[in-house]
């Protein structure tokens, strides 16, 4: 008898959650300064003059 490994893949759903606790767990006592250089240095999808040329 085989013997089959399932891959447990998780959705992107909880892909998504596990981002946005992670997320908050980071920010949680952060001055809003604080938050603005936190956000300023977070790497991006796509770079900030794209979204704001088509703007």
């Amino acid at each position: 008898m085989k013997k089959t490994t399932e891959k447990q893949e998780q959705s992107t759903v909880q892909q998504l959650r596990d981002i946005r606790d992670k997320i908050g767990i980071e920010i949680q006592d952060m001055t809003y300064e604080q938050l603005m250089k936190y956000i300023e240095k977070k790497a991006t999808l796509h770079p900030s003059r794209v979204w704001q040329d088509n703007a």
